[in-house]
């Protein structure tokens, strides 16, 4: 297997354990709006910037530089600094078009997305249906999941990355991370743009594709305890 240079993203929607575990009696609408936010931030990304696997509360993404990589990472910066203003839309559309009281539907707005970036060499491998990353740069970027960061948005860009793209954008605050196997890591963080977006208005189709996405997760639900069958992984592969 070959290795190639590429950009590493790695998106985290803050909150999410606690989330899901408050909201334990509302399991399908916390799901459901899980779901809903990460579809957010996956629409707002293209080629080269490839969805490798969903991890629960996270996305992973990677695009191969295989020419021009300042413009590649140019690119994927200007994109990822859009996930927060459409994170920051579907929520509001969740808490505007949701038909019930439940906490999760209530709590959406306290969800916050954030996301790493690193640039390194990886080896992209094919497993059954799946295709699999691997190299230190997707390892430093889960490292870099826990870290020192005060603010519950960022984005955060490894002093790898920032070598590439060719000067750091102005406003960042730098420091140095210990990740357990990597050693010390240096890196850049932003706060995501302000965002002043106008009230958002109910939408009877947004309302539908909650309802039905609801429906949806429960019955697969019952019909897996029905006849036995273990949940799938939450993994996919997206090519954009």
């Amino acid at each position: 297997m070959q290795t190639q240079n590429a950009v590493i993203v790695l998106a985290d929607i803050s909150g999410y354990t606690r989330f899901i575990k408050l909201h334990g009696l509302a399991l399908a609408h916390a799901e459901t709006i899980i779901t809903e936010l990460m579809d957010s931030v996956i629409d707002c990304t293209a080629h080269p910037l490839v969805l490798n696997k969903l991890e629960g509360d996270a996305a992973l993404f990677y695009a191969l530089a295989n020419e021009n990589p300042r413009a590649l990472t140019e690119s994927i910066l200007r994109q990822v600094n859009g996930f927060f203003s459409a994170f920051s839309a579907r929520k509001n559309e969740i808490g505007v078009d949701a038909l019930c009281n439940c906490g999760a539907c209530t709590e959406v707005v306290e969800l916050q997305i954030k996301a790493v970036l690193d640039f390194g060499s990886v080896v992209v491998r094919q497993v059954r249906q799946f295709e699999e990353i691997a190299g230190t740069p997707v390892i430093t970027a889960h490292r870099l999941m826990k870290n020192s960061v005060p603010l519950g948005e960022y984005v955060l860009l490894t002093e790898a990355f920032e070598q590439v793209l060719g000067a750091a954008p102005p406003g960042g605050t730098r420091i140095t991370e210990q990740c357990e196997g990597i050693g010390a890591v240096n890196a850049i963080y932003y706060p995501p743009g302000p965002f002043a977006a106008a009230p958002t208005a109910p939408s009877f189709l947004r309302q539908v594709r909650l309802v039905s996405t609801v429906l949806s997760y429960l019955v697969k639900k019952g019909l897996r305890g029905l006849f036995g069958v273990a949940p799938k992984r939450a993994f996919r592969n997206l090519w954009q």
